[in-house]
């Protein structure tokens, strides 16, 4: 997040619960703060998005001290919920605001773990809250958090509008995790005439749709406009365009390959039900979170109808054998799926980068990738089975006791 030297130096990390109660003590009660895009530059781009909803249930994570909410109250949106996890800034808002906007709600709370019912807000509004937690030094972890979180509470056809300065790491990050399932817009908010900033604020609007739909963004961003930091707008057009050719090449039919987070946000629907005759190629692990990554294909029963003796199976491929017609051609696959009598199985290729490895440090290592692949059978208890292919189908070995 860009901020002065001063302001910057106040705070050191933008992360931290002390830092920002000192930042706030510092500058006193009733002082309103703005980081960037000021209510009349946001004020048209953010009503067109509200108009005619005056009774929406709207969440604003990451408050700080910002006139924003006040700006909408008066406006008559009442049902506003501002959250932070600052005690001594939400005390004074408390303060401020109690009397003359009495509907208003304010919660002390972590927005990366947010104490509501799922589907709870019909619209979010993130005004630099994201941008405050995805300084270069934190990596992605808590940003993720957060947007997990703004996703689960917000209702189906419900709006996320986020203002930030879109550096590439923060876009880059918004782009992936509302990739399946979202309608996204995304603008250049207009600056003040006499305004010498030197950054550009964009607000971009995720709409929650169907998991597993994948929409080509709308961009008001234009290469012929004047904006206040062209390089910075050309980045966002660039990354929008990249963007795109990924989008188009997931509605084009051709066979992708997914990682586990695409398969985690929903980019072939709900994971926990079973769709018969699917089958999808994926990349189990990556560097940081298994020894290993992984080529896998995860295939659901065409004939749910049969008696399954499992659930789900995971079934190894070794490298000598990942040739054979019956593991390379999706013909003999779906074979290999009929004989392993499981309503989906996950058909895992091992290649050059496991051939030291022990099977069972590739075991352990799968274990947890896999978990994530499982349906949901509420009534089952028998343990997944690990097969290899080396063995036999009819060979099992378990995977994990439950």
């Amino acid at each position: 997040m860009a901020t002065t030297p001063a302001l910057h130096d106040a705070l050191l990390d933008f992360t931290s619960r002390e830092n920002w109660d000192k930042f706030f003590a510092l500058r006193g009660d009733g002082d309103s703060f703005e980081w960037y895009a000021e209510w009349p530059q946001i004020k048209a781009p953010l009503l067109s998005l509200l108009l005619g909803e005056e009774g929406t249930e709207i969440l604003v994570p990451g408050c700080g001290s910002s006139s924003l909410s006040e700006q909408l109250y008066d406006l008559g949106f009442r049902r506003i919920t501002n959250v932070d996890f600052s005690r001594i800034i939400v005390a004074d808002m408390l303060r401020r605001h109690a009397r003359v906007r009495p509907q208003m709600r304010w919660r002390v709370m972590d927005m990366t773990n947010m104490q509501f019912p799922d589907g709870s807000f019909d619209f979010i509004l993130d005004k630099g809250g994201l941008d405050a937690l995805m300084e270069p030094e934190v990596g992605t972890k808590l940003g993720m958090k957060y947007l997990d979180e703004a996703k689960r509470v917000l209702k189906s056809g419900g709006k996320f509008a986020c203002f930030t300065l879109a550096e590439s790491h923060v876009l880059d990050l918004l782009l992936s995790e509302f990739r399946f399932g979202w309608d996204m817009t995304i603008q250049a908010i207009a600056s003040e005439p006499s305004s010498k900033s030197a950054f550009q604020t964009f607000m971009l609007v995720m709409v929650k749709g169907k998991m597993g739909v994948v929409h080509t963004i709308k961009s008001l961003v234009d290469q012929s406009a004047e904006y206040c930091n062209m390089q910075q707008a050309n980045a966002v057009i660039h990354a929008l365009q990249n963007e795109n050719k990924i989008r188009e090449s997931h509605n084009s039919g051709v066979d992708i390959l997914f990682s586990l987070r695409d398969l985690q946000l929903g980019a072939i629907g709900d994971l926990k039900v079973i769709v018969p005759g699917r089958r999808r190629q994926l990349i189990l692990g990556e560097q940081g979170s298994s020894l290993y990554c992984y080529k896998a294909v995860l295939m659901d029963a065409k004939n749910q109808n049969e008696t399954f003796v499992y659930h789900c199976g995971v079934f190894i491929v070794p490298k000598a054998r990942a040739q054979e017609w019956l593991f390379a051609s999706e013909e003999g696959q779906w074979l290999v799926v009929e004989s392993a009598k499981a309503a989906r199985l996950i058909m895992v290729f091992l290649d050059s980068r496991h051939a030291s490895a022990d099977i069972d440090v590739v075991k352990k290592d799968l274990s947890p990738l896999v978990m994530d692949l499982e349906p949901e059978y509420p009534e089952e208890t028998d343990p997944m089975p690990f097969m290899m292919a080396s063995d036999g189908v009819k060979q099992r070995d378990i995977l994990q006791e439950r």
